[in-house]
């Protein structure tokens, strides 16, 4: 269990616990045992001596307890060396001695007893409250005596109620203002300014679609390993309602909030923050990516609005990319691959598309920066989910058409000014239809980037998560109402 020396094998040996003089120069007739390397028995070490590692007090190989610390029964001699058994912990120690000790017995002086002569005249001496008796032949008390004790009994049962009712309200005002969903459940310009849903109803309908499969949810946790190599595994008891989890989760996504900043408005650990965060980031990837968002031809021709029925009946989605900043990486070669020429910074960049009548029906994962449009579009998959004559309207970066060559699918952008000459009217005419019906896309970019967590530069240290939380932060959007508000007329 631990290591020991005996006599002159542990000359150099110190007892580590407080205001002990045990040395193995001084005291040979002592052993020293090193503390137990295993997270239970070194918790327990440690909290017997009293000594909490820090600044002051590193344990390491040279950190020893003498036998003075414990029982005869806890050591096991051989003539080899003195050894402890297992499960051995210290607990003999000076301060448990102190607080042991009893305190002195004070007597007090016994009164002397009166003759019993005494007791008898007083026995025989009239009582002068003998006049008024105040209980009745059979013992029990007067009438008075008792309607006096209902009226206090009652008395005292509307207090406890007055009081309990005085708890509950001051309870109630507690969760009202406690940081929370409840707090702002009945206004619906805070829920949307702190979760991008419209209303109450809407986030109160959305926690119940995830709720089933969240109750049941793994919360995230990791494996660390301290000094001495050993792991530490962080608890997954969950410390906070569901509600406020979710909650929670959208405030950091909707207002770009801190951990520190969360971790103090909920009343919990900034470890606990970021732990919650990256589980739901990841049950939602899950959850909302199991959502079939491709509309088929049919269902797309039937919301159609109809100004794209009259020019570009069809346009099957409508495609755009976008990008997120990020930090520098301090890889030569990765900074090179992130690094945007149009954005002049380091970016993450990804395809959105949505369908004639505003809806979302295609994201992709993030790319790094260096990559163009149509390499994105080539390796999102999109391409595969089109069917033949089918088109795609995009800007003038999409040059797709060797992309698309040979498989029956168009692609409708603004026309290129190759010569130094204008427009004709017909390309005038052509560019301000395309702006007219794409804007919609720009406009879904608008909505997920009012998601304020892309606002600043992404830290490299979520780029594990990045990915998911854009897709979740899209995918939220379609729950925020129509886009295109006219496309049922």
């Amino acid at each position: 269990m631990s290591a020991s020396a005996r006599g002159g094998q542990g000359h150099d040996k110190h007892c580590c616990v407080p205001l002990c003089t045990g040395n193995g120069r001084l005291n040979p007739e002592l052993s020293f045992h090193k503390i137990p390397k295993a997270s239970e028995m070194r918790r327990a070490w440690i909290q017997a001596i009293r000594r909490d590692p820090g600044p002051l007090f590193t344990i390491s190989e040279q950190t020893v307890v003498c036998s003075r610390h414990f029982k005869p029964s806890d050591i096991k001699w051989t003539p080899v060396r003195t050894t402890l058994k297992p499960g051995s912990v210290p607990s003999i120690f000076h301060w448990k001695a102190d607080s042991n000790t009893r305190r002195p017995i004070v007597k007090h002086p016994i009164p002397e007893k009166r003759p019993k002569q005494e007791f008898d005249d007083e026995r025989e001496r009239p009582d002068e409250t003998d006049s008024i008796s105040m209980s009745n032949e059979d013992g029990s008390p007067p009438p008075d005596e008792m309607q006096r004790k209902i009226v206090r009994i009652e008395e005292l049962e509307a207090l406890l109620q007055k009081k309990d009712e005085e708890i509950r309200s001051i309870q109630q005002k507690m969760e009202i203002e406690r940081f929370g969903i409840q707090r702002f459940s009945n206004d619906n310009s805070m829920i949307q300014f702190y979760t991008g849903f419209t209303s109450m109803a809407m986030f109160s309908a959305f926690f119940e679609y995830v709720r089933p499969t969240a109750t049941c949810m793994n919360s995230y946790y990791y494996k660390s390993c301290d000094k001495s190599n050993q792991q530490i595994t962080v608890s997954k008891q969950r410390s906070m309602l569901l509600i406020d989890e979710l909650f929670m989760f959208v405030c950091r996504l909707k207002c770009g909030l801190m951990a520190q900043d969360l971790a103090v408005r909920f009343n919990c650990h900034v470890s606990t923050v970021s732990r919650k965060i990256i589980t739901w980031a990841n049950f939602l990837y899950f959850i909302l990516g199991s959502m079939n968002i491709w509309s088929s031809k049919e269902q797309i021709y039937e919301k159609m609005p109809q100004s794209f029925k009259m020019f570009y009946p069809s346009t099957r989605i409508i495609i755009d990319c976008t990008e997120i900043k990020t930090e520098r990486p301090s890889s030569l070669a990765l900074g090179s691959k992130c690094y945007s020429t149009y954005k002049s910074s380091h970016t993450w960049k990804g395809l959105v598309g949505i369908a004639p009548h505003g809806a979302l029906t295609f994201v992709s994962s993030l790319y790094t920066g260096c990559l163009s449009d149509v390499e994105i579009t080539k390796l999102s998959g999109l391409i595969d989910l089109l069917e033949e004559g089918d088109s795609i309207m995009a800007d003038k970066g999409f040059v797709l058409n060797k992309v698309l060559e040979g498989t029956g699918i168009s692609v409708n952008t603004p026309p290129f000014l190759l010569s130094q000459g204008q427009f004709s009217k017909q390309e005038v005419e052509e560019t301000q239809i395309i702006a007219k019906l794409r804007i919609h896309i720009e406009r879904h970019i608008r909505r997920v980037k009012e998601y304020h967590l892309f606002d600043g530069v992404i830290p490299l240290s979520m780029t594990g998560t990045i990915n998911q939380l854009w897709t979740v932060a899209n995918m939220l959007t379609l729950f925020r109402g129509p886009l295109v508000k006219d496309w049922c007329k």
